[in-house]
């Protein structure tokens, strides 16, 4: 028997809370696989997203189709499917390009992404891709209230509703939304043009030698190097401020413990960045594990050192 207050769109809530459920089930898939394939998602590094992404759109895909009633194991707990115009589930292929609107921006995230491509032009697609897809999805997701479609609804023109209650006339999508869409992608394409005289200057550009001395240590897959600013107020309101070089080194293997790595690494900070003499200290994280995307194990270790003890000492 159809509810007379509820409407046929979902709300906010019960969506929300069919992803988390969805986001439960594969985060215990990727927990599982991860316990036999550790060693694979650890060699894979950055790419490892690349299974989370399979995954995810295969479970999203698979389900949210007409071959399981539009409704992904959360979406059937709360009783809510994804449908068309018509009121139809949706054939696999249009299931497919659906949720790929929301897995390119969410798998790219987070993703190492080598420093060549960060400094050519195709940091304006990956920009308008994270960051214009992304807000436009949580934009929508909260603000568009007349259908509840977000930028992959809209793009494929599904919708999100509750199962036994029946159809109902919609009023159009409010035009502004489409005009801040539009202003999201503008400036998420765009924001490397902001950015570009950072990645020009004299610092980010040792930073960048840096990190490539430090990735050729036999033992680092990957690293960043940054540098940092803290300032912490004793109970006494004295402020003491504390500069430093950051580098989180993710290793081949789990040597998290050892100190002599992180020396080296250290060491490699002085050698090749003049400007961190000075800093208050260089802080080396060893970094060991893997991200899927949809699950992730890490073990860390800090150290910090200070860095004209390192230049005395060599």
């Amino acid at each position: 028997m159809e509810t007379v207050s509820e409407k046929w769109v979902c709300g906010f809530w019960r969506r929300i809370g069919a992803l988390a459920i969805d986001t439960l089930v594969l985060g215990v898939l990727g927990y599982v696989l991860g316990l036999f394939l550790e060693d694979l998602f650890v060699e894979l590094g950055g790419w490892g997203r690349l299974i989370g992404f399979a995954l995810s759109i295969t479970y999203f895909g698979i389900m949210n189709s007409s071959l399981f009633n539009g409704q992904t194991v959360g979406k059937k707990l709360l009783n809510i499917r994804v449908v068309d115009s018509s009121n139809l589930t949706i054939s696999l292929p249009k299931s497919f390009l659906r949720y790929s609107f929301l897995a390119v921006p969410f798998a790219l995230n987070g993703a190492q992404i080598m420093n060549e491509a960060l400094l050519s032009f195709l940091v304006y697609p990956l920009s308008m891709i994270l960051f214009g897809f992304f807000f436009s999805i949580v934009y929508l997701y909260i603000f568009n209230r007349s259908t509840r479609q977000s930028l992959h609804d809209l793009a494929v023109g599904t919708y999100v509703v509750n199962v036994k209650v029946s159809s109902e006339k919609l009023p159009p999508v409010w035009k502004a939304h489409f005009a801040v869409v539009i202003c999201l992608f503008i400036i998420g394409a765009l924001s490397p043009v902001f950015t570009s005289d950072l990645a020009k200057s004299e610092p980010f550009k040792g930073l960048l030698v840096t990190q490539e001395a430090v990735i050729k240590n036999k033992s680092v897959k990957y690293a960043g190097v940054t540098e940092g600013v803290t300032t912490f107020t004793s109970s006494d309101s004295v402020s003491k401020t504390t500069t430093y070089v950051n580098v989180q080194a993710f290793l081949y293997k789990n040597k998290v413990d050892d100190s002599e790595i992180a020396k080296q690494l250290a060491q490699i900070v002085v050698d090749t960045y003049p400007e961190s003499l000075t800093k208050n200290l260089i802080q080396v994280t060893l970094t060991y594990g893997y991200d899927i995307g949809i699950t992730s194990k890490w073990n860390r270790h800090n150290y910090q050192f200070n860095p004209k003890e390192l230049k005395m000492s060599k």
